[in-house]
């Protein structure tokens, strides 16, 4: 049996975003292009013109195809750049990149190497939620604004853990263990970053003085009756932490919607794109 819950379903979003990177390599890679990074081979796609630049850096397992429309309808306004982390999409797999100073130095490669004019509007989904953030506090100066798209709080993981019962944590974690099993060793790297978050002091700071949007999802999803309640409970840590940023930083805006799933720039995306488009001044 089956029933509605309130959207947060962590399981049932990871293996909608494990098929991306196989979907990527299978793709017809429009307008995508590819660059030397230390002997290694990392993929873009670079589309649009204007006074303004957008680097979207996508969430957990997935590549630049996972922006596909999105990305076409900034590039009417903007360059937009979007790119496969390594050992995603087509990009060569690089062991040991999945730590946040690796992922950020990723971001930053991209950006000299692509000659972007600086300051640049940073959109982060999910995951890309911490690379961003991470980016805009280390080179401050090189970012316009931030867009947060259902982006996690760096402590979820620990305040979800104490949340549940034992039981449903065990459970939830051994899903974890068996996909980190069935996919490739950059989806897999990915997914161990998340867990190392239960454990990571790692803190992401919102520099005050670059405007920040951050939009959550509340959306009913279509679940396995065993796991509504431990999604229920998720659900709540998730809204509360996100209203929590939202209530310690002046410049973050929270917009929240019941219209979209985790993939809010799929679902509706002229929600994020009518606020980039008042960043940007179109």
């Amino acid at each position: 049996m089956k029933k509605y819950i309130s959207r947060f379903c962590i399981l049932f979003t990871v293996f909608l975003s494990l098929n991306q990177p196989i979907m990527a390599q299978n793709s017809e890679n429009k307008h995508v292009s590819c660059l030397q990074n230390n002997g290694s081979k990392t993929c873009y796609r670079d589309t649009g013109s204007g006074s303004a630049t957008l680097v979207l850096v996508s969430g957990a397992t997935m590549g630049l195809e996972t922006w596909g429309s999105f990305q076409e309808q900034l590039s009417e306004y903007a360059r937009v750049i979007s790119y496969d982390r390594s050992g995603l999409g087509n990009s060569d797999y690089i062991p040991d990149s999945k730590n946040i100073g690796s992922m950020t130095a990723e971001l930053e490669m991209i950006i000299n190497t692509l000659d972007v004019n600086t300051p640049v509007i940073l959109v982060g989904h999910s995951i890309g939620g911490y690379i961003v953030r991470k980016y805009a506090e280390l080179y401050p100066q090189k970012v316009k604004a931030l867009f947060l798209i259902d982006a996690y709080h760096e402590l979820f993981y620990k305040e979800l853990k104490a949340a549940v019962t034992e039981e449903m944590w065990n459970d939830y974690i051994g899903n974890w263990q068996n996909i980190i099993a069935q996919v490739p060793p950059g989806a897999a790297d990915e997914i161990s970053f998340n867990l190392g978050l239960m454990e990571s002091g790692e803190r992401y700071a919102i520099p005050p003085d670059i405007p920040v949007y951050l939009f959550t999802s509340i959306k009913e999803v279509e679940i396995e009756e065993r796991f509504v309640e431990f999604n229920k409970r998720a659900f709540a840590v998730h809204l509360r932490l996100n209203k929590q940023l939202e209530n310690d930083h002046k410049n973050l805006r929270h917009i929240i919607t019941d219209k979209s799933s985790h993939f809010i720039y799929l679902d509706e995306p002229d929600l994020i794109t009518n606020e980039i488009l008042k960043t940007i001044g179109n």
